[in-house]
């Protein structure tokens, strides 16, 4: 009976420390909500991959972000060439935080590659309370982050300082194309050669001149072909002008082999005196800036009345010194 009532007393006393010990306060864990993403899924040897991290957190948490130096952070098998970081809201009580990484790696022979994890550090804010150098910074772990890695071996996994057996060369291989390309070049040279032997035997067309005695008769009879022209109407002097310009320019073209066609009045006379003939130059000059004038100017038909008996003067002329 003792014996129980002593085990009573005991468990009793056990019960009443028990309720009277302080409970511990677990500190609160933080919300923070961790992701990662790449640009690519895979790289190739050398390429430039871009590794964000992205934290979602209570306003309260801030992280410690002066410590990311690519100097002092190492990721092998990675390199890092930069790191960026930006702070802000991100909708409703919550701020995001978001790391930037541009990796880099020169390692082969792998199918894919893994980003190790890192820590990144933050400081948790209380309701009046400061933050001093004293305050305990705490750490989040980054997660590791696969990646595949491209290779440019050949499908029997060369290593890229494996010997291969050089290949080969079979001179029957190139002297058959050699020789169908001597044979296309020698029939061009040949279809060429023809060509140019054929145009060169070709019979070209010699233009006859007249003798002198047949363009002296040529030219009395267009001076009696030309008097023999109305005056009265204005489309007998368009026709009389009209003719006597175009016969001494072919004229000339012809006894003196001159291109008269497109020359003025003031070119032809130039040009006859370059010919030793001063005495044409003088009435040819003459008769061609009175047929352009009759021709084209507004008052051409009443010139060409006046002028009608001194250009046929002129003409007879013109058929006087081509004779002598």
């Amino acid at each position: 009976m003792r014996l129980i009532v002593s085990s009573s007393l005991l468990l009793f006393a056990l019960i009443m420390l028990g309720g009277a010990a302080p409970v511990a306060k677990t500190a609160k864990t933080p919300a923070i909500a961790m992701s990662t993403h790449l640009d690519k899924t895979a790289m190739w040897v050398g390429d430039t991959l871009r590794y964000t991290v992205k934290a979602v957190h209570d306003p309260d948490v801030e992280f410690i972000l002066d410590q990311l130096k690519k100097e002092s952070l190492n990721l092998a098998p990675f390199i890092v060439r930069d790191i960026s970081a930006r702070q802000g809201s991100f909708g409703g009580n919550k701020r995001i935080t978001e790391v930037t990484l541009l990796l880099t790696t020169y390692e082969s022979g792998q199918v894919e590659l893994r980003i190790p994890s890192f820590v990144l550090y933050y400081f948790r804010r209380r309701p009046g309370v400061e933050k001093s150098g004293e305050t305990l910074a705490e750490s989040f772990p980054v997660p590791t982050t696969k990646v595949g890695l491209r290779s440019t071996l050949t499908p029997d996994n060369l290593r890229p300082r494996d010997n291969r057996e050089i290949w080969q060369i079979n001179p029957q291989r190139w002297i058959v194309p050699f020789a169908l390309g001597l044979a296309g070049m020698a029939f061009v040279l040949i279809q060429l050669g023809r060509r140019l032997w054929a145009s060169s035997r070709e019979e070209r067309p010699t233009i006859r001149r007249r003798s002198r005695r047949a363009r002296q008769r040529m030219l009395r009879d267009f001076v009696r072909k030309a008097q023999g022209i109305g005056t009265e109407s204005t489309e007998d002097q368009f026709r009389y002008y009209g003719e006597v310009s175009q016969f001494v320019r072919s004229y000339l073209s012809e006894s003196l082999e001159i291109d008269a066609s497109g020359l003025t009045p003031e070119e032809m006379e130039s040009a006859l005196k370059n010919r030793g003939q001063n005495g044409l130059s003088a009435p040819v000059k003459t008769v061609l800036e009175r047929c352009e004038q009759v021709l084209y100017s507004p008052q051409g038909s009443e010139l060409g009345k006046r002028w009608r008996d001194e250009v046929q003067e002129d003409l007879g002329k013109i058929a006087d010194r081509a004779r002598g």
